[in-house]
């Protein structure tokens, strides 16, 4: 090994032992991170249990609590009010540019669960039976909601219900629910226990063809299709008898991407310690919960919604070579020598404060103002008021893009995603066409 090489090892190694005890000594207490999951029992906070003791273990001074939730929404929501340092969320769900990603953990399906002798075959056949969209603080009902929009099934008010999963199961069981939705990972213990009775059964997301009682849309074609409307949607197949036996043949299905994610402040070196434990551990990651088998460094930066977070990019880049290692042999001995003096030092200097909030703040305040208005509508010509303000937005945002004023990047992803939601929901405001009435001479 040549000395340069030598150097330049000792140089990093030393980097790293002052970065971790730097951050030691400006948190000499315990430190207590708070990780937003899901329900009890269920796969988030399973997940979320395993890489807060994975935490523990790489720094024993930083303690987790695992705080239980009702999904992606509420998780977001803790987030974005400071209550909670790190989440697991659907890549899916709608947020500020205060989040960013740290790793993509597994992808979730979508699971219709129904009772067989409601003979539901397909999405159409839903509008005649008591179905289950998910909770409306989870990020289920919101997948729903859009994939029955595309495919322009309308269920009436009377038979549609919004629980979580634990009272959605005691519903199906007890006869009050003939359908329900649940965006979970392949394995789920409560598809288990539904799939364990022999009186319900898995039913694919497909499409009745219109005017035939037996002929479907192809599955992957109807799934592609919605994914040109909701881009982080991927076409899934749920195993054959990947639940005891059952199903008897592969269920096409909806993916969505679970993600671990943290707030943009949140501590960059907890940040890229947590990411390097989830890696380390994965191993026995995999053999607790079989959906982290597959997790890698590779797949856990693709296809994110959210931003890498600085630490988590710092871990994900650590092999690149950087300006030490290509002037190892000059400033390698120099580098040393610095790293020693400043171990003596009583640690790092706090990273910067924030950056000042993008231009796109404020339009992400004003579509949620516009949003605000459209549920409180209460006339046609109210509605008429709320698109004039939107199509303003999307008018003035447009041309400050043009205007390179506003950056092309996930924030203007995420305000296109707000736009269209509040677009659809204008859409389900206004009566039916056939309640519409034709403006008098």
């Amino acid at each position: 090994m040549s000395s340069s090489t030598v150097r330049l090892s000792m140089a990093v190694g030393l980097l790293l032992m002052l970065g971790i005890g730097g951050w030691l000594y400006s948190n000499p207490s315990t430190t207590t991170v708070v990780i937003s999951t899901g329900s009890e029992g269920g796969v988030y906070h399973k997940v979320g249990t395993l890489i807060g003791d994975a935490l523990h273990q790489r720094i024993p001074e930083v303690h987790c609590t695992i705080d239980p939730s009702v999904g992606s929404t509420e998780n977001i929501a803790r987030l974005e009010a400071g209550t909670t340092d790190v989440a697991i969320v659907q890549n899916d769900a709608v947020a500020s540019q205060r989040v960013r990603s740290l790793a993509m953990l597994y992808t979730e399906s979508l699971h219709l669960v129904c009772r067989r002798e409601a003979q539901i075959t397909c999405l159409n056949d839903l509008v005649s039976h008591q179905t289950n969209l998910g909770s409306t603080s989870g990020g289920t009902s919101q997948l729903v909601n859009e994939l029955l929009s595309f495919a322009q099934i309308q269920l009436p008010e009377s038979m549609q219900t919004r629980v979580g999963f634990t009272e959605a199961e005691t519903m199906l069981v007890s006869g009050q629910l003939d359908a329900a939705f649940f965006l979970v990972g392949v394995g789920s213990d409560i598809i288990q226990r539904l799939l364990a009775d022999p009186r319900f059964e898995l039913v694919p997301i497909q499409l009745r063809a219109s005017g035939a009682s037996d002929s479907f849309f192809a599955d992957k074609a109807f799934i592609d299709g919605f994914q040109t409307r909701y881009p982080y949607a991927t076409y899934r197949e749920i195993p054959l008898m990947a639940y005891q036996g059952k199903p008897t043949r592969p269920v096409a299905s909806i993916g969505i991407g679970a993600v671990l994610v943290c707030r943009d402040d949140w501590d960059q070196e907890l940040a890229r310690v947590l990411v390097q434990a989830v890696f380390a551990h994965k191993a026995v990651l995999g053999r607790k919960i079989s959906l982290l088998t597959n997790i890698d460094e590779t797949t856990s930066q693709s296809s994110l919604q959210f931003p890498l977070h600085l630490g988590a990019d710092a871990y994900y880049r650590r092999n690149e070579p950087g300006y030490l290692a290509e002037n190892a042999e000059s400033i390698g001995l120099l580098i040393t020598l610095a790293l020693l003096t400043a171990s003596g030092l009583h640690g790092a200097k706090k990273w910067i404060d924030q950056n000042r909030k993008n231009r796109v703040d404020v339009y992400y305040a004003r579509v949620q103002e516009t949003d605000t208005l459209t549920r409180q509508a209460t006339t046609p010509d109210d509605l008429a008021k709320c698109e004039e303000r939107l199509r303003l937005i999307e008018a003035q945002a447009c041309d400050e893009l043009i205007a390179e004023r506003l950056d092309a990047d996930h924030s203007y992803v995420i305000l296109q995603n707000m736009l269209i939601r509040c677009h659809t929901d204008l859409d389900r405001k206004r009566p039916p066409p056939w309640q519409q009435t034709e403006p008098k001479a």
